[in-house]
């Protein structure tokens, strides 16, 4: 009884809440902060046994490497061209498409919403295979189109069931009074329907930037020349045969997130608000 009764107050305390997010920030950030450590090592350090937890000797050697002498910052470019590439298609065809199968209902409207949700349910790993073959019919692999045609479709289905709620709690009124003045249905879009849910937009192309950026398997089966591979595959540039520059490697990694991390804290605060009006009531 005594230490149920014990238990029972050091969940209640105050501090409690805190010391759990404490313990939980310190092991997502765990990851990084070895990452950035090993990023100011020479080398020697990086792979001595057993490895220090602070630089004995900071240096920033590694970042002088990767963004002098290696093809980092050209495939920092490229995963930039495919996130914004497949960001633009996939937020315009989304908001097209989602608009007219919530305000548009034909027969069959709901079961082609329920196919995106199928569809994305797939495991989209088991999806590789067919993707590369039919990519290499097309004559696209080791091309750009190849890894946006896949990270579309990773992202696209996300996008249309996301917009999907900001679009069904759109006043219907407001749209009829636009019709009713005149305008078209592109244009009872464009100029009342866009305005107000800007904010919801802009959290799916964010969610749909950040997806693509983070993409591995597509292009490490579907590009093969290093002009083309995007940042998450060019780090094994910096894997050798016999040894691994674990601290170059690192550096391109922190160098990979900053853009990530710099584009979410500009934008965060439309991802908050974008996300809880989209779950809001009506």
């Amino acid at each position: 009884m005594t230490v149920r009764r014990g238990l029972s107050n050091i969940f209640e305390h105050k501090a409690t809440p805190y010391v759990i997010m404490a313990v939980v920030l310190i092991l997502l950030l765990g990851p990084i902060y070895w990452t950035l450590i090993t990023s100011l090592k020479t080398l020697p350090e990086a792979i001595k046994w057993p490895p220090s937890y602070i630089p004995q000797d900071f240096t920033l050697e590694a970042y002088k490497e990767v963004l002098g002498r290696s093809p980092v910052p050209k495939f920092l470019l490229n995963s930039i061209i495919y996130a914004l590439v497949t960001t633009t298609i996939v937020t315009t065809a989304a908001v097209f498409t989602t608009y007219a199968l919530t305000r548009y209902k034909y027969r069959g409207s709901n079961m082609v919403l329920l196919s995106f949700l199928f569809i994305r349910l797939i495991p989209p790993i088991s999806l590789l295979l067919p993707f590369y073959l039919i990519l290499r019919q097309l004559g696209l692999i080791n091309t750009r189109a190849s890894v946006i045609i896949y990270t579309i479709y990773l992202t696209y289905p996300l996008a249309v069931w996301m917009l999907k709620s900001f679009f069904d709690q759109f006043p219907q009124d407001l749209i009829d009074a636009a019709l009713i003045d005149g305008a078209s249905r592109l244009g009872a879009l464009f100029r009342v329907v866009l305005p107000v849910i800007a904010n919801g937009i802009a959290a799916v192309a964010i969610i749909a930037f950040l997806w693509t950026w983070i993409e591995f398997l597509a292009p490490f089966l579907f590009l093969n020349t290093d002009d083309l591979k995007p940042i998450t595959v060019g780090l094994y540039y910096f894997v050798g045969d016999e040894t691994t520059y674990w601290n170059s490697l690192t550096a391109g990694a922190i160098l990979a997130i900053i853009p990530g991390i710099a584009f979410f804290m500009f934008a965060q605060r439309y991802i908050v608000s974008g996300l809880t009006a989209g779950f809001g009531k009506e």
